[in-house]
């Protein structure tokens, strides 16, 4: 590749075509929604029985999944375009900035990125100081041509790697041109890989980068480059831990609608439990497209959502990056992302945000809830499942946790705010793996609320001083007395002889276990029978600024750093 080449390209010209891609991929997503909403659902669930009703229902199914796949390798062909563009455009701007920087020293370029020195009248000067400059004058030469030739290098290897992958689409759309519609599973990786490989190229740390290099490289890009990669890459910058609060949101609400199409179109050609799944994650985000929607203070900011698992979610009340105090709740047993998550989990954090503010108004606090792992899942409540007596999703989560609890001190504006890590049910036990991670958890203080352990014997063993943490447990909460499996290990809470242990090790309301042991309403006692059905309410009154007492008060004092004001309770 020559400069003049380079030099002249129209990079914008790609990313235009992808935008064109993405909106005609939109309109398979509409048809691929008519489709299941006006022919197959209706089918499915009407009168017309046989042969022929089968064969049709079939027929409508596989058109719907033809019709995903068509959007699936639309909005790659999108992604592959506008990434080509900016891959030139990024490449352009390096030439123009090697060759500026050559000519504006006297230094001439030729096309084909060789770079001569500019003539010296060398009358009167000493053999030596010749020497000295014509060497001074090829280092900077070979300075400047180097640049430029890694531009040219780096053009002409994305030129052909972009082309290779164009051509995937084109032979991927003849295929389907002639009833082939395989599900194209190389072109759709293809496009992933473009992602990455151009986000890398522009230095963003890999998935194993910590929050601070990702808050750096972040910065150090202008604000008009951002803007694009937010746009263009809003899943990727959206659900990064290091990228600041107000740029995750930009990106997850450019995203939200995004991933609300794709998984719209899947629940179309979808059935059974794989249907039920889909209904719940696009239920999770409209009601958290609602709650992002809806007046008043705290401003929400959305943190992160996908579609991975059981979904994922990190909505916050107020901006994390801006508050003295930051707060991040993790919720536990039978959490997903559904509708039931986006009013209830959610409001939670709404509502320690407001009680804290309400309280201590000359302070400010953010309120997170934080669904970035999978939860263990209970149709009928049962602890003999194997996944709730695990502690393998608990520890699954716990670095993930730990990284973004990192991603709030590294983007935090004073670079100190004061940091509460909060645990609800299964969740506490999620908060206590995190505290064991290497280096422990960047937290300041943790609340346990509603727990059946958190996999360690005392407070102090959770890292931050057994002062700093605090426990509240509703004395009618049946998890907070799930006795050890083990039989071996059962102590009456309060005895004399030791600690009693619950599911997950030592109860945290015990007295042996350390810690605050805050006042909590008793809640409603529905005994045995709820624990066997489910119907727990004293295990989700913590966050209810009624029916909890003084809890939600008492977790506001300890997130504004106001631990000493709590109301008390004498532990079991």
């Amino acid at each position: 590749m020559r400069v003049s080449e380079l030099r002249d390209a129209k990079p914008l010209l790609l990313t235009d075509a992808g935008d064109a891609w993405d909106k005609l991929a939109e309109k398979f997503a509409t048809h691929t929604a008519d489709c299941g909403k006006y022919l197959h659902q209706p089918l499915q669930q009407g009168n017309w029985g046989g042969i022929a009703a089968e064969s049709a229902a079939d027929r409508l199914a596989r058109i719907q999944r033809d019709l995903i796949v068509a959007k699936q390798e639309l909005d790659a062909v999108g992604t592959v375009l506008r990434a080509c563009g900016e891959e030139f455009a990024a490449q352009q701007g390096k030439l123009a900035d090697a060759v500026a920087d050559a000519t504006g020293a006297g230094y001439h370029v030729a096309d084909d990125g060789k770079v001569t020195a500019p003539s010296v009248d060398t009358g009167g000067m000493k053999p030596g100081d010749v020497a000295m400059m014509q060497r001074d004058q090829a280092t900077r030469a070979q300075g400047y041509a180097d640049r430029i030739g890694d531009a040219l290098a780096a053009a002409q290897k994305a030129d052909k790697e972009y082309a290779a992958a164009i051509k995937l689409f084109t032979d991927a759309a003849n295929r389907c041109a002639k009833g082939d519609w395989s599900t194209g599973m190389l072109e759709l990786a293809k496009a992933d890989e473009v992602n990455r490989e151009l986000l890398h190229e522009l230095g963003m740390p890999d998935k194993n980068g910590s929050p601070a290099a990702v808050q750096a490289w972040w910065t150090q890009l202008s604000p008009s480059l951002q803007a694009e990669l937010i746009q263009d890459y809003p899943q990727e910058i959206g659900n990064r831990d290091g990228i600041p609060a107000a740029d995750r949101d930009r990106a997850n609400r450019t995203y939200l609608p995004m991933l609300l199409n794709r998984l719209e179109a899947e629940y179309a050609g979808a059935d059974g439990d794989e249907a039920k799944a889909l209904k719940d994650k696009i239920e999770g985000l409209q009601g958290i497209r609602k709650q992002l929607s809806a007046d008043g203070e705290p401003r929400p900011y959305l943190l992160g959502i996908g579609s991975e698992g059981k979904g994922r979610a990190i909505v916050s009340f107020g901006n994390p990056d801006t508050s003295k105090n930051v707060s991040a709740y993790v919720p536990g047993l039978n959490t997903k992302l559904s509708g039931h998550f986006a009013s209830s989990d959610v409001d939670r954090a709404r509502n320690v945000a407001t009680m804290a503010n309400k309280m201590y108004p000359d302070t400010t606090t953010a309120s997170v809830v934080w669904l970035g792992y999978d939860c263990p899942q209970l149709d009928s409540f049962s602890w003999s499942a194997t996944d709730v007596m695990s502690k393998d999703d608990a520890k699954a989560g716990a670095p993930a946790y730990d990284k973004f609890l990192s991603g709030i001190r590294a983007t935090h504006e004073s670079g100190s705010p004061h940091v509460t890590a909060i645990g609800h049910s299964y969740g506490s036990l999620t908060v206590g793996q995190a505290t064991q991670q290497p280096g422990g958890i960047p937290a300041d203080d943790v609340v346990l609320v509603g727990s059946p352990g958190v996999g360690v014997n005392k407070a102090s063993d959770l890292g931050v001083g057994a002062n700093h943490v605090y426990v509240g447990a509703a004395e009618n909460d049946q998890v907070t007395y799930l006795p050890s499996p083990n039989l071996l290990e059962y102590v009456a809470p309060g005895s004399e002889y030791g600690p009693k242990k619950n599911w997950f090790g030592t109860d945290p309301a015990d007295n042996h276990f350390g810690g605050h042991h805050f006042a909590v309403a008793p809640g409603k006692d529905t005994g045995l029978t709820g624990l066997a059905t489910g119907d727990l309410p004293a295990h989700s009154l913590y966050f209810d600024p009624d029916a909890g007492g003084d809890s939600l008060s008492n977790i506001a004092s300890v997130v504004t750093g106001h631990g000493d004001r709590i109301t008390t309770a004498r532990p079991r």
